[in-house]
């Protein structure tokens, strides 16, 4: 026989085929998952991201009392952790600290990654600072050319969680700046970090989330919440309304875009902001500014001079921070003191504010119908040079500000007292008032943001609404601390 021959089978072939295309297809699909670990185990799970929380970051002034006004240009901010970091601030921001002074507002809100953070970096753009110089008693203006970088460590380190939050930075004016001999300004920022979380204490305390005299312009509205932008926050903040909202001047159904309000809240449990009070102080078109008076013309009033230091409205510019604004008066401008949230009740004076009782040094928040002009007359103790525009006012409130010092009792919380706060040598209050010392009121709801009780000798600011009354400057507070 001869030697047999090979068949062939075509079925077969093409089944091998496409065995081995099922096994490179399987081999290559497995690699793109993860595959095998090289050793028969389970495939490697991708990592799970952290779960985020909203965190409310806040900004405050631990204050330089030679100074009238800082503004600042925040171009860049971050924190740093366990998880990585959170971006908070990306593109440039103008804040002035003086206004905020024992009180802090924010500037913005972050879902950031649940973990522990254990410092911030941030670059200040440029700052500008507007000081009473002791012996000409002049306003001068400085400019601290940038970038400024700063990296904060936390004392403590803060952990977010799953409840919602705030995050305080709170500027230490006084070791942050220096001014030498020959006239320069430098800046090395220092900053002291706290927190809380939402629900714990006073839920209008800034350090539990809570918002206080925040202005803006409306930027939108829907049935029951309304956004609204500020010139010094990194966004538009959105608030919700409920039946317990009051409002002052506007409701729901009459706010309107453009429209300038004064706005307090308070952060829920939902990563949300609740509007408490609401007050509208000019439909759109208008503007309202808000700093300390350096000069008054005429008796009654007839005109004022001050250095802006918070503002919003038509022709109002991020420029005007750390400048001077003319504010002409007339017969039909209106006088009013701002009292939320302050205890007025029982005081052993009579608080007044009109034409006839206003004064340099105190901290006033001028409203017009109609938009600010450029330009300004520097008037007493204000140079041309600084002015940054003139309005007219319709309406002058006076606002709460902050003053510091030492006193020579200790305070208690809860008590209806008074105590006297003597000044620092040099302070711009003095320079402009000629006043040393200040009469302090505490009232049984004036908060202590510093514990209960503070030593008698301490260095003490204190947040409050201020009067010359009886040759004699009053304060009644709704804030006290310890430096």
């Amino acid at each position: 026989m001869g030697t047999p021959k090979l068949r062939s089978f075509p079925h077969l072939n093409l089944l091998n085929a496409a065995g081995t295309s099922l096994a490179l297809f399987l081999a290559i699909t497995l690699a793109a998952c993860g595959g095998s670990n090289g050793s028969g185990g389970s495939p490697t799970p991708s990592p799970t991201p952290a779960a985020k929380t909203p965190v409310q970051v806040n900004i405050g002034d631990s204050p330089s009392d030679w100074m009238l006004a800082f503004s600042m240009n925040i171009s860049s901010m971050s924190l740093t952790g366990s998880s990585g970091s959170a971006s908070v601030i990306s593109s440039s921001i103008p804040v002035e600290m003086m206004h905020l002074m024992g009180t802090m507002q924010p500037l913005t809100m972050i879902n950031a990654p649940q973990g522990t953070y254990t410092g911030a970096s941030m670059t200040v753009g440029s700052a500008t600072v507007m000081y009473m110089d002791p012996t000409t008693k002049a306003a001068v203006q400085k400019t601290i050319s940038g970038p400024i970088s700063a990296n904060v460590t936390f004392s403590t380190p803060v952990t977010v969680g799953s409840t919602p939050m705030a995050m305080g930075f709170d500027l230490d004016l006084s070791k942050s700046v220096t001014l030498d001999a020959g006239g320069n300004m430098m800046m090395n920022p220092v900053f002291h970090v706290t927190s809380g979380m939402q629900g714990s204490g006073n839920p209008m305390d800034p350090s539990n989330g809570g918002i206080q005299g925040m202005m803006g312009a409306v930027s939108s509205v829907s049935s029951s919440s309304f956004g609204m932008t500020s010139m010094q926050a990194a966004q538009t903040f959105t608030f919700a309304t409920n039946s317990s909202t009051v409002f002052d001047g506007t409701s729901m159904s009459g706010m309107a875009n453009g429209m300038l309000l004064i706005v307090d809240a308070s952060l829920q449990s939902d990563g949300t902001l609740m509007a408490t009070r609401v007050r509208s102080m000019m439909n759109s078109g208008g503007v309202m500014g808000g700093g300390v008076i350096t000069a008054v013309a005429g008796q009654p009033a007839t005109a004022l001079t001050m250095v802006m230091q918070n503002g919003a409205g038509a022709g109002m510019m991020s420029s005007a921070f750390a400048a001077g604004l003319t504010v002409n008066l007339n017969g039909s401008t209106t006088f009013q003191i701002d009292e939320d949230n302050m205890d007025m009740s029982s005081l052993p004076f009579t608080p007044l504010f009109d034409a006839s009782d206003i004064y340099p040094g105190q901290s006033v928040m001028p409203i017009s119908s109609s938009s600010m002009m450029s330009g300004g007359m520097g008037g007493g103790m204000m140079g041309g040079s600084n002015m940054a525009g003139t309005i007219t006012a319709t309406n002058v409130e006076l606002e709460p500000q902050g003053i510091s010092g030492t006193v020579a009792t200790a305070i208690t919380s809860g008590a209806q007292t008074s105590f006297t706060m003597t000044l620092p040598v040099g302070c711009a209050f003095t320079t402009l008032t000629g006043a040393t010392s200040v009469t302090i009121y505490q009232q049984p709801k004036t908060m202590m943001s510093n514990g209960s009780s503070i030593a008698s000798g301490a260095t003490v600011h204190a947040f409050g609404l201020l009067f010359f009354d009886g040759g004699k400057w009053k304060m009644v507070a709704s804030r006290l601390g310890s430096n």
